[in-house]
């Protein structure tokens, strides 16, 4: 008979520095006290008969001046909506688009992010409004072209939270040595960051194989994911990209559309870093966009493949692109036991969804149907949808209460064409695909173009 060892969900590691368990702490002490206020039946709560298997993400605020780091956003999550359900929901307007159709944490993090930042420019436009207490991450600076601006303050600034190595590109252990950058950053202050200079190398045979491609996640309502993201593969031709590891389990590359419509989230953190987190619309609102100052990760982290996939692969295309400093934490947020022999099935559908604006507000949804569990059927405050009616209800423009005339009147504005200009070129250019279809010549002089441009 078997000996039955247990562990805890999350391996034990060195943490890079006091910095990244400082960002760890508040995310994960966050998580805990919104966590307790939700209801039995969404299994989030921390209960001995129930363990909690899923990701968290939460965007922190660190200011420089008092070195207070506040929690902005935080969310957890594993899951996407089906391929049908996101087909429906992408034949509809923006603004008609009621379900969340991607629930991976760092995702919905971003999406709370952004309502946390109307929010803020919405109370700042407040007559008389004035951030006597230093508590809000903008300021107003001025009129342009007869619209109010905001920016960033100068001493503060905004760091992201994984507790577990986002999906995609990041996973993918080719190319380059694992470890961490600097053991130095060990004696480092809890609210010095350290500095990083990445150097990650793209060598025209890597990039052929996959070095800088894209990945699109499988649906997650057909299969329960464990954390090697094991799934069925869709062809014999992903199944060798998965055995030969160039290929992130739980992905596919472009063109496998019968299974896949969204990115990974590495490449949409190498996005948002290319462009801002701030999206498009925000960007109007923007003196110049925010980026993500640090990344802080908690199981599987390795510091070079990280840096790969989320700004240096595409570099070539965005000379300016944002290079976060990378940390890894020992802090961890999975502390229920699990079999030695077993890995972490991230089973629970549930994700939790909250931003500072709105303090009293926690939001469940469900990571399969894309829509609030507190009541069935409805949309989430996080939503296409809701997000475009809040930011239009906060600007108004001349057309009034009309979404679909104010979308159109955003859409000839300039900052929106540049926005989506760097989009399509980031797209386009930087995330060279794979060319196993093509002679082994041609694939090469791919990698050529790129490693030389």
């Amino acid at each position: 008979m078997r000996t039955i060892t247990f562990r805890h969900g999350e391996k034990s590691r060195t943490s890079s520095c006091a910095f990244a368990e400082s960002i760890s702490k508040v995310a994960i002490d966050q998580f805990q006290l919104l966590r307790e206020k939700t209801e039995d039946r969404h299994n989030l709560r921390a209960n001995a008969e129930q363990n909690l298997r899923t990701v968290l993400s939460a965007f922190i605020a660190l200011d420089s001046r008092t070195n207070r780091m506040t929690c902005l956003t935080v969310a957890n999550g594993t899951k996407t909506i089906s391929d049908e359900d996101f087909d429906r929901e992408m034949e509809k307007k923006s603004y008609e688009r009621g379900k969340l159709r991607d629930l991976h944490a760092e995702v919905l993090a971003r999406r709370a992010l952004k309502r946390y930042l109307v929010l803020e420019m919405r109370t700042l436009l407040a007559h008389g409004c004035e951030d006597e207490n230093d508590s809000f991450l903008l300021e107003r600076v001025g009129l342009e072209k007869g619209r109010v601006l905001f920016k960033m303050k100068a001493h503060k600034s905004i760091h992201l939270y994984v507790s577990s190595c986002p999906c995609g590109n990041a996973t993918i252990r080719k190319w380059a040595k694992g470890g961490s950058d600097d053991d130095a950053n060990r004696e480092l202050g809890p609210f010095t960051m350290p500095k990083q200079k990445h150097e990650t190398p793209f060598l025209p045979l890597d990039v052929q194989r996959g070095s800088v491609a894209v990945a699109m996640k499988k649906a997650t309502t057909t299969t329960t994911k464990n954390e090697e993201g094991d799934d069925n593969p869709s062809s014999a031709a992903v199944k060798v990209l998965y055995e030969n590891g160039t290929l992130a389990k739980g992905t596919l590359p472009v063109g496998e559309n019968r299974v896949g419509r969204m990115c990974s989230c590495s490449d949409k953190i190498a996005a948002w870093n290319a462009v801002g987190v701030q999206g498009s619309l925000l960007a109007t609102k923007l003196v110049e966009p925010i980026f993500i100052q640090s990344i802080t990760i908690g199981r599987k982290f390795a510091y070079r493949h990280s840096a790969r996939a989320f700004c240096c692969r595409v570099s070539k295309t965005f000379p300016s692109v944002n290079h976060p400093v990378l940390m890894q934490c020992e802090r961890k947020f999975d502390l229920a036991p699990i079999d030695t022999d077993s890995v972490v099935v991230f089973d629970n559908p549930n994700s939790l969804i909250w931003s500072a604006g709105e303090n009293e507000v926690i939001e469940v949804c469900n990571g399969k149907t894309g829509q609030r569990e507190e009541e069935k059927m409805s949309s989430s405050r996080y939503c296409s949808s809701a997000f475009e009616s809040l930011f239009f209800e906060t600007f108004k423009t001349s057309h009034g209460g009309n979404i679909e005339d104010q979308m159109k009147e955003y859409a000839a504005m300039e900052d929106i064409q540049h926005y989506d200009a760097a989009k399509e070129k980031l797209w386009a250019k930087s995330f060279i695909p794979r060319f196993d279809e093509q002679t082994r010549r041609r694939r090469a002089n791919a990698g050529k173009n790129y490693y030389n441009a």
